[in-house]
């Protein structure tokens, strides 16, 4: 019984609570989301987001005024969208390519995800929970840069340490 006890206490400190890990300063990641918005049927976009707590499953997106959007059309066609702040709406459901949020030997690959849920903060700006799609879909090469990222995220510290080792 006193082993148990011991067991747990041991534990439960070596285990953060959601309140701690909060107070922990995040990362910000600026990443290319390549996405439709539902005024424009169809026509695919390319908005600069801000990619917050990322994780083996999924991520926080966030889109405020001032990020670049692109308009990249269906076909490749050269036809400009204006497209405002206010004509923006996100749809749960609704799939999404990002780019930029690592860079394997072959440039930065996109990772297709689903929204599942979107709502606009008190400032006005937008925000994405999106799920990555089935990790067997995704090419290996993918998840191996992938979970190499996440590593490097998780405790930058010691993948520093790791590289300048690397580099004597």
């Amino acid at each position: 019984m006193a082993r148990a006890k011991a067991k747990s206490a041991a534990k439960s400190t070596t285990t953060k609570s959601g309140r701690e890990r909060r107070k922990f300063k995040r990362w910000k990641v600026a990443v290319l989301v390549r996405c439709s918005v539902p005024k424009f049927g169809e026509e695919q976009f390319d908005m600069e987001m801000w990619a917050k707590d990322v994780n083996e499953k999924g991520m926080m997106l966030e889109w405020s005024r001032g990020l670049n959007v692109t308009h990249v059309g269906r076909d490749g066609t050269d036809d400009s969208q204006l497209v405002r702040f206010e004509d923006v709406d996100f749809t749960k459901n609704s799939t999404v390519k990002v780019q930029d949020l690592f860079y394997d030997d072959d440039g930065s690959p996109f990772i297709e995800g689903k929204i599942l849920w979107a709502r606009r903060a008190a400032s006005g700006n937008w925000q994405l929970g999106v799920q990555f799609t089935d990790a067997k879909k995704q090419p290996q090469a993918l998840l191996g840069a992938f979970k190499d990222f996440l590593s490097i995220v998780k405790n930058p510290t010691a993948a520093i340490a790791r590289a300048s080792k690397k580099s004597k």
